[in-house]
This record gives C-alpha cells, structure tokens and sequence, in this order.
C-alpha cells in the first residue's frame, strides 16, 4: 500500500469518525430538549436518559445514518484535497482516477462491513434497550394507554385455528371477550368462548375465565361450560399482538425465522423491510462513497460550501426516499424488496453517470 493510499485512509476514517460524533452529539441535544416534558410527565429523569437510553439510541443513529455519514466525510475531505490542488497532482503523476478510487473503496468496506456486522447482531441488543425506555417513559399519554390495554386482537394462530380478543391488555396479560376457533378446511368445528382470559408467562398457558365450549359434530353441537379451562397455544401475546418496532430488537437469524412465522398471518411487510435494509443501508456506503468522490474532485469556485450543500441535498433525498418507498411498502402497494433497494438502485445508477463523467475528464 502506497502513502498516498494510507493518507486518504486514515483521513477518511478520521473525518467520517468526527462527523458521525458531531451528528450524535447535536441530535441527542435536540432529541432531549424535545422529550423533557415527556419524560417529566412519566416519571423520567434527564439522568436516566442519558444513562439508560441515548447511549443506546446513538448507536442506532449511528448505523442508520452511516451512509450519510460517509458521504459528508467523502465530500468534506476530498474537497478539501481539491482545493488544495492535492487531487490536481496526484492524477497529474500518473495516477488514474480509477486507481485513486481504491483507497476509498477499502475505507468503505471496512465501514461497510462493520456497519453489516452490528445491523445484524448488535444493533437489535441496543435497540431493545432504547425501546424499553422508549415505552416506558417516552410513549404519550394516548399511545401508552394504547400499548399497554385496550388492544384488539384477530389473528390467525395456525392454517386451521383462530382467536379474537376484544380487549387485551400486554401490562397485566388480561383479556376480555375471547374467541377461539377451530375449522376442519373451510367447516368450523371447535369454538371456545370466554368472558375472560389471562396469559400465564411462567407456565406459557392461557387460563379461560366463565368459559363455554361447543364442539361442533355431524348431528349434534356437544357443550361444556364452567368457571376456567386451561389451555395451552402456540402463540403469545407478543406475537400475536407485536410491538410496531420489534423487528428492530431480533438479530438477522431470529428475524428470519419471525418473519417466516408471521407470513401466513397478516401483512409483514414492515418486518421485511427491516429485514432488508439491514443489508442494503451497508451496502449503500459503496454507492455514497464513489458519489462524493465523484461530486468532490471537480475545481469550481467555493467548492468546498457549495459540495457540501450538494451532498446534504442529496443525503437527505435519499433518507426522504427511502421512507416513502417504505410506505408504500407497509402498505403492500410494491414488494418490500423492491422498495428497499430502489433508492440504492437510483442513487447507483447516478453514481455511475457521474463517476463515468468524471473519470473521462
């Protein structure tokens, strides 16, 4: 490896370090100003989140936002070597341009790479914690009420069994109003109603309260009733009442499996979408990385203000266009796929007009 190659490495990791620092510790100012009166209202302390949840809301802000990351600390660098005619002399010793994307491409990779490693295994552990928090202390009055009772359940358990709860709370796991049914293909043959019902996590049962039992046959309905049934189901109040968010806590693996439970059930597109983009926003560092170069290496007057304001607008296009492919998606308008990787497919069909452009200059 040539110094040339070592000096654009290490300042590239240099830069992109003190940006990513930079974007944490303006955002968790504001992040924090906003939330106080929340926190106030739940009985949270300033203290506590600090300790127990922005340290772990960082590292979340830290990966989601690493390709932006990347693509400021490319422009800002190399724009910088631009100005100082650095870029000017190494193409004019015989460098190519494509020789000198190497050392970048390496930087990239290595962030890459690491950015891949900590979306599948670790970011789920930080994520955990910081929605712990999260629903604890930082939810509204009407989304707390909301997650913690009065949550409607209709799911599908298995191809031929179902369960409909009129009322469930997940902070005491009581239900009121409980339906269970069970179908032979299309014929139903098994229903259990009970006034009531409590989820045992210690046991992993389900204790029915006033129930009645009707089990449906050829020539006659056979019915039972009396005060609790114990019954045991394959499905918890977790699953089949899931936070919005808990596809970010389960690491690649685990995610993959939820995934493949949860198909048959309701529209998981917002689970795949995580799925996805836990390889695609690594993946778009490579993209983001060449971009700036690309943008970066051209002399022109106040390049350096004028790049960056060029690779905000940029930045945040994409950040715009990936939330509303992901509508879309939630919404089961277009695959999940699909709506994932559209902006890293625009962005490096761009990137390569450019970075061709350049190159032949």
């Amino acid at each position: 490896m040539k110094i040339i190659d070592r000096y654009i490495i290490r300042n590239f990791i240099v830069t992109f370090i003190f940006i990513t620092i930079s974007i944490q510790f303006v955002s968790i100012i504001i992040d924090l100003s906003q939330r106080m009166h929340r926190l106030e209202n739940n009985q949270g302390s300033i203290k506590e989140a600090l300790i127990y949840y922005y340290p772990f809301w960082s590292i979340w802000l830290m990966n989601t936002f690493s390709p932006i990351s990347v693509f400021l600390s490319v422009i800002f660098f190399t724009s910088k070597l631009t100005h100082n005619s650095e870029i000017t002399a190494i193409l004019s010793s015989g460098i190519s341009f494509m020789r000198l994307t190497i050392p970048y491409l390496l930087s990239a990779i290595v962030i890459g790479t690491v950015s891949l490693i900590i979306n599948y295994y670790f970011l789920p552990i930080a994520n955990k914690k910081k929605n712990k928090f999260h629903y604890q202390y930082l939810l509204s009055p009407r989304y707390k009420n909301k997650y913690e009772k009065n949550q409607t359940v209709s799911t599908q358990i298995s191809k031929n069994e179902y369960i409909f709860i009129r009322n469930f709370s997940k902070k005491e796991s009581i239900g009121k109003e409980c339906v269970y049914q069970k179908f032979n293909g299309k014929k139903l043959i098994y229903i259990l109603k009970s006034k009531n019902i409590f989820w045992d996590k210690k046991h992993n049962i389900y204790i029915l309260f006033n129930y009645i039992e009707t089990t449906i046959k050829k020539n006659h309905d056979f019915l039972m009733m009396g005060d609790y049934k114990i019954i045991k189901l394959p499905i918890t109040p977790e699953q089949f009442l899931p936070e919005e968010y808990i596809a970010e806590t389960m690491n690649i693996d685990e995610l993959k499996k939820f995934i493949n439970i949860e198909e048959n059930r309701r529209n998981i597109n917002i689970h795949l979408n995580e799925y996805y983009q836990r390889t695609s926003f690594p993946f778009s560092t490579l993209i983001f990385t060449i971009l700036g170069l690309s943008i970066s290496t051209k002399r022109k007057k106040g390049e350096i203000a004028y790049n960056m304001i060029i690779g905000m607008a940029l930045a945040f296009f994409y950040i715009f266009f990936i939330e509303l492919t992901k509508v879309y998606s939630n919404k089961d308008y277009i695959p999940s796929c699909f709506a994932i990787w559209l902006p890293n497919i625009i962005y490096g069909t761009i990137t390569l007009f450019f970075y061709c452009n350049r190159s032949m200059n």
